[in-house]
């Protein structure tokens, strides 16, 4: 529990220190084991450290600007809607493996950060000629990554409000 609860939206990471390869991989295979829709397998994700790249990422959205202070990134790419069995539950599957992701970092002492692409069209379409994603795929979302820069950054805050749950009806 502790991975959820600490975990927080990090801005601003230690740029001289890089992540594995095999961690982020690992990252990857997390997200994997997040459910979907009749086990539709449709996501792929795309493991990012060129600089380049990163640099024209962060141009896509305001959003996104804070890519320009990280130097790992990962895409979260939703694949062809005509391939996969549920294409109307696609984004929960998505939505599903982020925070999967998000959770890992926070649980390896990484910080991360979830910068939606999905479905502002715009952004997409610009995420996808930067990826080179093509085929009816499309990218859903990008995750910063990267050491914090500030130690403090995971910290215990209670978001949670009794009045948030309801028994039996609303």
């Amino acid at each position: 529990m502790d991975a959820i609860l600490n975990r927080r939206s990090v801005r601003a990471y230690d740029l001289s220190k890089k992540i594995e390869y095999k961690t982020l991989f690992e990252l990857c295979k997390a997200a994997e084991a997040a459910p979907t829709a009749r086990n539709q397998r449709s996501r792929e994700y795309i493991i990012i450290n060129d600089e380049k790249i990163i640099e024209e990422l962060s141009k896509v959205s305001k959003g996104s600007m804070i890519l320009s202070k990280c130097n790992t990134v990962i895409a979260v790419i939703g694949k062809n809607k005509e391939e996969i069995s549920t294409p109307h539950m696609q984004e929960q599957d998505l939505a599903c493996a982020v925070e999967n992701i998000l959770i890992a970092t926070t649980d390896l002492g990484l910080g991360s950060c979830y910068i939606g692409i999905y479905p502002l069209e715009d952004r997409v379409s610009a995420c996808d000629k930067i990826l080179g994603v093509t085929g009816g795929a499309y990218t859903f979302a990008l995750v910063a990554l990267g050491y914090p820069k500030d130690t403090d950054a995971f910290y215990d805050k209670n978001k949670f409000s009794d009045d948030l749950v309801h028994h039996n009806r609303y």
